[in-house]
């Protein structure tokens, strides 16, 4: 991965937009008191949770994954989208693993 500003920049505005989906989502839910999973706000998430993933900020994917509801709803993309049910068996085998030591 390259580094310099033009670096931090994407890093940056993809972290942004991040947040920004998930404050979507979180509003949703506070004035529906629930979000559907065809929700274009959980699509919009996902679609920049992808970005992140294939621009390389990997970082930290295990430990968001380790919650229960974002780890099934990876399982529930994964069946239409590979990199997320590559991504989600990858978690449970590390969770897997750390729970046998």
């Amino acid at each position: 991965m390259a580094s310099g500003p033009a670096e931090a920049d994407t890093r940056q505005r993809l972290l942004r937009t991040v947040k920004k989906e998930v404050k979507q989502i979180m509003e949703e839910a506070v004035t529906r008191k629930f979000v559907h999973e065809d929700s274009s706000h959980i699509i919009s998430f996902c679609a920049a949770v992808e970005a992140c993933v294939l621009h390389g900020l990997r970082r930290r994917a295990a430990g968001f994954l380790c919650y229960n509801e974002i780890a099934a709803l990876f399982m529930k993309v994964g069946k239409n989208f590979p990199p997320a049910e590559e991504l989600s068996h990858k978690v449970q085998d590390l969770e897997q693993l750390i729970e046998s030591t």
